[in-house]
């Protein structure tokens, strides 16, 4: 990758006096500090440098060649370049896999020349690359965003998308954020977000990454890659809707994978997940800012409103993080500087202060008196700014922070230019502003959960299963063949420590009649149908089933219903605290996964559902239960019997450990898992074997 991010050399294969052709050969001029060759046959030179037909016609060896000539004369470029020993190719160009079959056909050509010689290709259909601390503009962007200016920081972009990698540039300039380096990736036919993550990780130029792409084809490699970093990961996925994922395919040919299982595991690998634009970019800010926010935080707040102290308190409990109770040092200082009538409490509201005293002192002071007090973690500044000539010594606050091993942070309110001129002096020193008292404490949770996630570790998720063979010992030979019916896809849990009910398959009311003496009622019966997953919407599922007679009507309901085709299977009824769902999934983009979520009807209403790689160790499952939004239930509720974790747990490693033994098996749903006096019990599953 540092051929790309630094070359000595670069070839413009495409360079002209026009459009952007002249754009980029502007670009390079303006800030580039190596060998710069435009390769165009229709001239000479361009903008006072010498111009050559070919790559092969340049004497000096070239690092790295940008090539922006249309597609269907892109083959013939990257032979040359083969030829010329250029190897790194950037192609900047659109009209290949995004647009069809006739341009996937282009870019495959491009990647098998290049993979034939050694190549490794950035784009197309991409925008290249800007370092703006070196001034390096690698892009045809218009040249109008660095002379706006451009604030050189050290927040690393990578955006799948060509233009809004320059919106981004426009963006975070107006916002007064530091800027790294800002990668656009278009279509990905050989260098992806994997490559990029692994090179800025790396990067000592590089604080934090932020990432917008549309597909991760390589999705595990990227979480396993996150898992071992220690920098900030931020990621804005797009293409999660229907509408999405098809706009994805016609723009940079991306299929969109399941963003609930996405979600999950890389929020269990430490990446933080952004819902916008703007909100992507402060949180990588505040990711790099503040880096040691405890998980727990003890949040004082400074305002001069009392409203705007309210929404912060609920806004801080929200995302469960503390109010500080200061210290009775900090409240006997605080009162020396409130009028006599004010009581001292967190949020400080400093307005009657100021009244008295004048802005500038009392905010220093208060902001000294938060940062010494042992019980406050972070001080949260609600700042006007632009009510007069002078401001607080942002430079003296951020050192005494340093020290205390605390945040400071501010939302500020007022004039325009004022605004501006605070954020600049804060960027300069490393403090996070914010325009909006919600996105300041979204921010800030984010931080104490990247804490969280880097002060425990990831739990191990790179545990091997060995392959097994052949599935036919586990189902009958009437069994359809993809989708088995429940009691064969049970038997498969035979020997892997998955909890059943007890059942049998009756092929006659008197075997049932045995069968239900044998369980004792109340028992439960299944019409099992091949490729019928919906029981209960089918009309096969009776429960409750307390007497010889029920059964009787049950079984005979049940027997016509099947109409001489499938089974029955009769199950002991067990008495349930709750229900829950467990399952693997074989993912195109992260491969073997565990699923787990509070099961039942509800699963299908409104899925609370959360997902890791698999196989798993025991810590990473434990830590799996904790994510679902139902956690609480998982604790027992109304005086129901908890969950029996250690043992669901145990459950969801053999079943990662099944799924992941036998490739042949797409899909595990166990659904629902049964809290049965706290022990979680397979009550109905199904396995769902990948397409011959």
């Amino acid at each position: 990758m540092k051929s790309f991010f630094r070359p000595s050399s670069i070839a413009v294969v495409g360079a002209s006096p026009r459009r952007i052709g002249h754009q980029i050969m502007e670009n390079l001029v303006y800030g580039y500090k190596g060998e710069i060759y435009p390769v165009n046959p229709n001239y000479s030179e361009i903008e006072g440098i010498r111009c050559f037909p070919s790559v092969e016609d340049i004497p000096q060896s070239v690092d790295l060649a940008i090539v922006l000539v249309p597609a269907p004369a892109t083959p013939s470029v990257v032979e040359a370049c083969a030829r010329k020993g250029i190897l790194r190719v950037m192609i900047q160009s659109a009209g290949f896999a995004e647009v069809g079959e006739e341009g996937r056909a282009i870019q495959d050509r491009c990647i098998a020349i290049a993979g034939g010689a050694g190549i490794r290709v950035w784009g197309p259909n991409c925008m290249g690359m800007v370092d703006v601390p070196r001034g390096q503009f690698l892009s045809f962007m218009s040249p109008n965003i660095y002379e706006d200016g451009l604030v050189p920081g050290r927040i690393s972009l990578v955006v799948q998308s060509g233009m809004l990698s320059g919106v981004f540039l426009t963006e975070m300039s107006r916002q007064i954020i530091g800027i790294g380096k800002v990668c656009s990736i278009g279509n990905k036919s050989d260098v992806d977000e994997c490559d990029l993550l692994t090179y800025l990780l790396e990067d000592d130029e590089t604080d934090a990454v932020a990432f917008y792409l549309e597909s991760m084809p390589r999705g595990r490699l990227f979480a396993d890659i996150a898992r071992r970093g220690a920098k900030p990961i931020v990621v804005l996925k797009g293409g999660r809707s229907e509408a999405g994922a098809r706009a994805a395919m016609s723009h940079t040919s991306s299929l969109a994978g399941n963003s609930r299982l996405l979600d999950s595991v890389l929020q269990m690998s430490g990446v933080t997940l952004a819902n916008d634009f703007n909100q992507m970019i402060d949180l990588a800010g505040t990711l790099a800012a503040s880096p040691d926010v405890p998980a727990n935080c003890r949040a004082a707040i400074l305002t001069f409103s009392g409203g705007a102290g309210i929404l912060t308190c609920d806004l801080l409990d929200r995302h469960q993080l503390r109010v500080a109770d200061l210290s009775e040092k900090s409240r006997e200082a605080l009162r020396r500087i409130f009028p006599t009538w004010m009581p001292v409490a967190n949020p400080v509201d400093l307005y009657p202060a100021v009244e008295l005293h004048g802005r500038l002192g009392v905010y220093s002071g208060a902001i000294e008196i938060a940062l010494d007090d042992a019980n406050v973690d972070v001080v949260i500044v609600h700042y006007p700014v632009g009510l007069e000539k002078e401001a607080i010594d942002l430079a003296a606050m951020k050192k005494k922070a340093d020290l205390a091993g605390k945040t400071l942070l501010f939302w500020i309110v007022g004039r325009q230019d004022a605004v501006r001129l605070f954020r600049q002096k804060a960027q300069i020193l490393g403090i996070q502003v914010y325009g909006e008292i919600s996105r300041a404490v979204d921010c800030l949770a984010a931080a104490a959960r990247f804490q969280r996630r880097t002060a425990v570790g990831p739990a191990d998720a790179g545990a091997s299963t060995q392959s097994l063979g052949d599935l036919k010992q586990f189902f009958s030979q009437d069994t359809p063949n993809r989708i088995w019916d429940e009691y064969d896809s049970k038997r498969l849990f035979s020997g892997w420590n998955i909890q059943i009910a007890k059942e049998k398959v009756v092929s006659s009311l008197a075997e049932a009649k045995t069968a239900a003496q044998d369980f004792g009622f109340p028992i439960v019966l299944k019409g099992l149908l091949p490729g019928e997953i919906h029981k209960t919407e089918s009309g096969l599922l009776r429960l409750g089933i307390g007497a010889q007679a029920d059964l009787e009507a049950a079984y005979q309901e049940i027997e016509k219903k099947l109409g001489g085709r499938g089974r029955i299977l009769l199950q002991q009824q067990v008495d349930i605290s709750f229900e829950l769902i467990a399952g693997f999934h074989r993912d195109d983009q992260f491969g073997p996964c565990v699923m787990f979520g509070l099961g039942g009807i509800f699963s299908e209403l409104q899925a609370d559902v959360v997902f890791a790689l698999a196989p798993l160790k025991q810590p990473t499952a434990l830590d799996l239960l904790g994510r679902i939004r139902g956690h609480k239930l998982l604790d027992g509720f109304r005086g129901m019997a908890p969950l029996n974790k250690e043992l669901m747990a145990e459950t969801l490693v053999n079943l990662g450990n099944l799924g992941t033994a036998y490739p042949q098996i797409e899909q595990i749903d166990i659904n629902p898992v049964a809290v049965v006096g706290g022990s979680p019990v397979a009550v109905d599953a199904t396995v769902i074997l990948k397409p011959s």
